[in-house]
């Protein structure tokens, strides 16, 4: 049976189409506690129940690093939870508005950088399980406070080609997705091409009113360049964006793996490129005030107190202990530690080198070794006749 209390909920962080995540921390033995995620369904309908368990069993063959990972499938409150890892960075969404709050330009390299290590995920989740995320959007991308990218939320993905009805953030679909209600691989690098284009430029590539307009220019609406926001765009970055945003899937790169190839080329061809340790720095410029906080973990995870096994509890098994063999002490004992007091302090050596030093400390005893009678008869014919290393005349 379950512990019902091994899971503890402490706030919402947000809401989906399908449940609600919140932050909350796993409780174990002498006071173990590890930040987790817990994703909770919000309608108990069976349909929704069906994809609910199917995100977790998809989830749960799936370990990248650059992907949010799967702890458990349990019951919290009374509701069934998807027990997620807990990612302590920002996502996407958080780093643009802080571009734009500082009114900073885009770093080529570092976006190209991020949108690399999403390509590793999802040529990983299709190679590992046909997965098609159909979900890439700037809040389903974080970013550690290490530097490590994490693809997460994979509540409407598939394993396959696409199952015949619209799902996804509009401006982030893919135009098969809209025309055609299907979506394969090729669609999840068009969405990252979306988000490339926003992090590069600042702005949405496709924007409306209401969610029709928005679909509309997601069918028809003509692409504009990058370099129309973003002037001195390298053209190596520019190719591998136009190529991810083709209306044609057939044109677009053959898997994510073939873009983050691109991406890499890119970045490294010239011998020398971004890493997690330069993504992470950039973010520590970014957010000081959330390096700052982090300090003080209590305050996010309250202490829970530590419960020990009484001594008299611990199982016993005879013949695991040999006769004179290592008494361990029980858990609740208490010894006082005894250090020996120190000698005093040498005074300081006077200054003057290592003869002076020595010449403080009173003469140097020496030793005589007398060496074995082959090696000292050949020292002697050696001297005799002098050094073989001796030059010639």
């Amino acid at each position: 049976m379950p512990d019902p209390t091994k899971y503890r909920i402490l706030h919402e962080l947000g809401a989906g189409g399908m449940g609600t995540v919140c932050q909350g921390f796993l409780v174990g033995q002498a006071g173990f506690q590890r930040p987790i995620v817990i994703k909770q369904l919000r309608n108990r309908e069976p349909e929704h129940l069906r994809l609910f368990v199917e995100e977790a069993r998809r989830y749960a063959v799936l370990d990248h690093e650059n992907i949010g990972r799967i702890f458990d499938f349990e019951m919290v409150r009374g509701e069934p939870c998807i027990i997620l890892e807990y990612i302590d960075g920002w996502t996407v969404c958080e780093y643009l508005d802080r571009q734009r709050e500082l009114g900073r330009p885009p770093d080529p390299d570092l976006v190209v950088f991020i949108v690399s290590r999403v390509c590793r995920a999802l040529q990983y989740v299709f190679e590992k399980a046909a997965i098609v995320h159909r979900d890439i959007s700037p809040s389903n991308v974080m970013m550690t406070t290490e530097g490590t990218v994490k693809l997460i939320d994979f509540g409407i993905a598939i394993q396959g080609d696409g199952d015949g009805c619209l799902a996804g953030k509009p401006s982030y679909m893919a135009p098969e997705m809209v025309v055609d209600l299907r979506a394969d691989h090729r669609s999840d690098i068009f969405s990252l091409s979306t988000v490339l284009y926003e992090m590069l430029t600042g702005e949405r590539l496709f924007r409306g009113d209401s969610i029709a307009e928005i679909l509309t220019q997601v069918a028809e609406a003509h692409i504009p360049s990058a370099r129309e926001k973003t002037p001195d765009l390298p053209d190596g970055v520019i190719e591998i964006l136009e190529r991810g945003l083709k209306r044609d899937p057939s044109k677009r790169f053959a898997s994510a793996g073939a873009m983050g190839e691109a991406c890499e080329h890119f970045l490294y061809d010239k011998g020398y490129g971004p890493t997690n340790l330069t993504l992470k720095h950039h973010l520590a410029f970014l957010f000081p005030d959330r390096q700052r906080a982090a300090a003080d973990p209590e305050e996010r995870f309250p202490l829970v107190e530590g419960t020990l096994i009484s001594a008299r509890d611990r199982p016993t098994v005879a013949g695991l202990r040999p006769a004179g063999g290592t008494v361990v002490s029980p858990l609740d004992a208490t010894y006082t530690r005894v250090v020996p007091q120190r000698p005093p302090t040498e005074p300081p050596r006077p200054s003057g080198g290592a003869r002076t030093a020595a010449r403080a400390r009173g003469p140097l005893t020496r030793t005589t070794v007398t060496p074995p009678p082959h090696l000292k008869s050949g020292r002697s014919q050696r001297a005799k006749h002098g050094s073989r290393n001796r030059p010639r005349a």
